[in-house]
């Protein structure tokens, strides 16, 4: 066995060199990977995500909100916007000319958001066939661009009906009772007092 070893040593050491080398390629696969994935988590973890949309408002279907909000885990810097085609929330009211969509926006935090007024469907069939492509473009820490397109589509809100009020309204309705009722105590000059004797009592039990 020792003499076949030493008639064959050359082919063992290469055998055992390749070995050696495959082992250390795949280590040195592995490891990229490993560092490829560990830098995806941090991006993911300090990268920004826009989103956009349209939002009826709790307490009145008919009134809708432009929303734009940072859902990522990271900021959001210098945030442009491009609107086609353009629209008209008034008259001659445009929304490219409202100041954030026409200037655009310095940040916008995790979880922060921008919600403005848009319009009211009431009278305004038209808007069931309208749709807006609204393109945002923006920037991480490190600077890093992004750019996300949605389609804003107001058909989405036709038909739509809610049953009582919001519960939110019903609560603002009882408190504004509540501060009534304070305020005519605290107004009041002299507060009425009725008071039982054990006599009494014992009459209107009878």
């Amino acid at each position: 066995m020792f003499g076949f070893l030493n008639q064959n040593s050359a082919f063992f050491l290469v055998l055992f060199s390749l070995i050696v080398t495959g082992a250390t390629v795949a280590y040195a696969i592995l490891t990229g990977k490993l560092v490829s994935e560990t830098r995806k988590m941090r991006e993911v973890q300090t990268e920004p995500s826009i989103f956009v949309n349209l939002y009826s408002k709790e307490d009145w279907a008919g009134l809708i909100d432009l929303v734009i909000q940072n859902i990522g885990s990271g900021a959001a810097y210098n945030l442009k916007f491009e609107l086609n085609p353009d629209f008209e929330y008034r008259k001659e009211r445009f929304l490219s000319r409202v100041n954030f969509i026409k200037n655009g926006v310095n940040s916008l935090a995790p979880n922060q958001q921008i919600k403005h007024f848009l319009t009211s469907l009431v009278g305004r069939e038209e808007l069931e066939e309208t749709k807006i492509e609204f393109k945002v473009k923006y920037e991480n820490s490190t600077g890093k661009s992004y750019q996300r397109e949605y389609t804003l589509d107001f058909s989405e809100f036709w038909g739509r009906r809610r049953v009582g009020e919001s519960l939110l309204k019903d609560i603002a309705k009882n408190l504004e009772k509540i501060e009534g009722y304070i305020q005519q105590i605290s107004l009041a000059k002299k507060i009425e007092v009725v008071t039982y004797t054990n006599k009494d009592i014992e009459e209107e039990k009878k």
